[in-house]
């Protein structure tokens, strides 16, 4: 056997074997699919010597996060001035407040709600950080991995915006794309999963695309009242259209990605009665049978250029 091939099968036993628990499957997958895009297991974004941890790093989070988007954030909610961003004192203080974060603690975080919010926040800030850093311009589609690259040292652990969205806040799922849970049945991150997940997230989660949800920041306090809003504001604001002349219902495609999330198509119908303003769409899912077809989702940059 090829002595490459030999020492590659003994760094993936060695990654996936827990001499406690034996061979842990998903855990050998991901570190595989890692390995295949050329994403090591140190890198993060706020590489760097950390700093003493605020009291508060929800709310300090939340404080960086909105002095980004007031800086560069244009009046919809839905574009960014990168440009602008990257030359900007308060991105510089934003990536001084990332080296924070290895030393929070899992307990820092608070109640349900407000790990719900920082990881959102956390998610949301991340891909801001990763366009910027990275230089995307044009389709994020350009760089298939960056879900899975861009990542932040938190607590100790890295967290990449796959591992936010799919592993801590949608309970530990495969993403849609990949039939694969991020995190193992061993792996000391599954503390902090979110479960049973709350669907509403989907309208709260900006992957950096233009067809995703407005920009927004939230607080665990006031979380239940301001998902509510996001799914409002998405239903309403393109998510869902219907076409009169053909009986077509238009969905953005996050509710066919995401239908389990929601209970299944039945409870799609009932989230997007339940927020739509629009009287022919709410008649339309009343009446029954309308055809059900999907929007095409942008990749490009939500930038402002």
């Amino acid at each position: 056997m090829d002595p490459q091939k030999v020492s590659n099968l003994e760094t993936l036993e060695s990654a996936a074997i827990d001499k406690r628990k034996g061979f842990d499957l998903t855990r050998a997958m991901n570190w595989l699919v890692d390995r295949l895009l050329h994403i090591e297991p140190g890198e993060v974004l706020n590489r760097g010597e950390a700093i003493a941890p605020t009291r508060d790093p929800a709310q300090a989070l939340r404080r960086h996060a909105r002095e980004l988007t007031a800086q560069a954030l244009d009046a919809s909610g839905r574009h960014v001035d990168y440009t602008i961003l990257r030359q900007s004192a308060v991105y510089s203080s934003f990536r001084q407040f990332t080296l924070a974060l290895p030393r929070c603690k899992p307990d820092d975080l608070g109640n349900r709600n407000e790990q719900t919010a920082f990881w959102i926040n956390l998610y949301n800030a991340l891909i801001i950080d990763a366009v910027v850093h990275y230089q995307i311009n044009g389709s994020l589609l350009s760089k298939p991995s960056l879900f899975r690259r861009a990542a932040y040292n938190v607590a100790g652990f890295r967290f990449s915006a796959d591992d936010i969205e799919h592993g801590i806040l949608r309970g530990n799922r495969p993403n849609p794309s990949l039939p694969l849970k991020p995190m193992s049945r061993s792996d000391p991150r599954r503390m902090m999963v979110i479960d049973p997940l709350d669907p509403r997230i989907h309208f709260a989660l900006v992957c950096g695309a233009k067809s995703c949800p407005p920009i927004s920041f939230y607080e665990g306090q006031k979380l239940d009242e301001q998902l509510d809003l996001a799914a409002g504001s998405f239903v309403n604001g393109g998510g869902v259209q219907f076409d009169a002349t053909s009986n077509s219902l238009w969905l953005s495609r996050i509710f066919k990605w995401y239908q389990s999330d929601f209970g299944g198509f039945d409870q799609v119908l009932a989230t997007i009665l339940k927020y739509s303003k629009d009287e022919n769409v709410r008649a339309a899912i009343e009446d029954g049978n309308p055809r059900i077809r999907y929007l095409k989702y942008d990749w490009n940059v939500n930038s402002l250029a």
